[in-house]
């Protein structure tokens, strides 16, 4: 088995302005955007484009292991927060926000079961089952509410600003429901 070699700076350059061109384009127009188009705005010919991802899936690979990340360093900063309460509403809020400005993002979690992020999905069902656990453990959040039944609130959360609801208003209803009463 031969160990991968790093990429020379030029490959890794075109990979990054590659990767930041789906970013944006896929945050602006969701999965219908196509690849020669991602090649344009990265400034790469489409071969380089494909050498580096070899098919669009590949690419919404890349796209949703960055993305997981990013749920991810969420959680953590959540959890930073000293009120258990104050934790939720910033992730409901902050994933909210994120979803407002990423019709990709929204695209993920639309198309995803209700079960954590794919990637490093221990990261993320550890750092999700310890949010819960906090708020449970502090009665600030409804007994029933599980990891999983959560996750599927943040998909619900991605369909209802899909559907053209305002992110604050969807953010705030998604966290009355998940309140101890």
């Amino acid at each position: 088995m031969q160990a991968e070699r790093p990429l020379r700076s030029d490959a890794r350059r075109n990979r990054d302005r590659i990767l930041d061109a789906a970013r944006r384009s896929f945050a602006e127009d969701g999965s219908n955007v196509q690849m020669e188009p991602i090649a344009r705005r990265a400034g790469v010919g489409v071969g380089t484009l494909y050498r580096n991802f070899p098919t669009k899936q590949a690419l919404v690979a890349a796209l949703v292991q960055e993305w997981a990340a990013e749920r991810t360093a969420n959680l953590d900063r959540a959890l930073a927060a000293e009120d258990p309460w104050e934790a939720v509403v910033d992730n409901v809020r902050s994933t909210a926000e994120a979803m407002s400005r990423d019709a990709g993002l929204r695209e993920t979690f639309r198309d995803l079961p209700p079960k954590p992020l794919p990637g490093d999905e221990s990261a993320f069902e550890r750092r999700l089952a310890e949010l819960i656990d906090r708020a449970h453990g502090a009665g600030v959040i409804r007994a029933e509410v599980t990891p999983e039944a959560y996750h599927g609130f943040m998909v619900g959360l991605s369909a209802t600003i899909s559907a053209g609801t305002d992110w604050r208003l969807a953010a705030e209803v998604l966290l009355s429901g998940v309140a101890a009463r």
